[in-house]
């Protein structure tokens, strides 16, 4: 008889395959924790840009640099997804979206309508 050992299991995440819904949650999650590390940024820059003409020309030169305006897109999308998935999440509480295809469509949805105000933004740059 051989002996069981208790060993922990190592489950490499990059090899297993997540189904959309879990997809949609994890991005969810991300784009929550992006909105409260972003905070300090945006009173900062609002802060700034509240003082003075000078201040918020300073400001105005912070937003449009590359990476700032690369992140401010990141956060444009945490936010629309944030918003949109917990919609989602909201209409699941109350039974409004239930079955496994129902939850997949849904969660296409929330990710499709997330990447839009982003898109929509960088279309009106060009």
């Amino acid at each position: 008889m051989q002996k069981q050992v208790n060993r922990p299991v190592f489950i490499n995440l990059f090899k297993i395959k997540f189904p959309l819904t879990a997809i949609a949650s994890i991005l969810h999650r991300v784009a929550g924790v992006l909105m409260i590390f972003s905070l300090p940024l945006l009173i900062y820059m609002f802060n700034l840009s509240l003082q003075d003409k000078a201040s918020f020309d300073q400001a105005i030169s912070i937003a449009s640099h590359p990476l700032a305006s690369i992140l401010l897109y990141i956060l444009l999308w945490s936010i629309s997804h944030h918003f949109f998935a917990g919609i989602r999440y909201f209409l699941i509480d109350f039974d409004c979206i239930s079955g496994k295809q129902s939850s997949r469509n849904s969660a296409i949805i929330i990710i499709v309508a997330g990447l839009l105000p982003v898109l929509a933004l960088v279309w009106y740059q060009l």
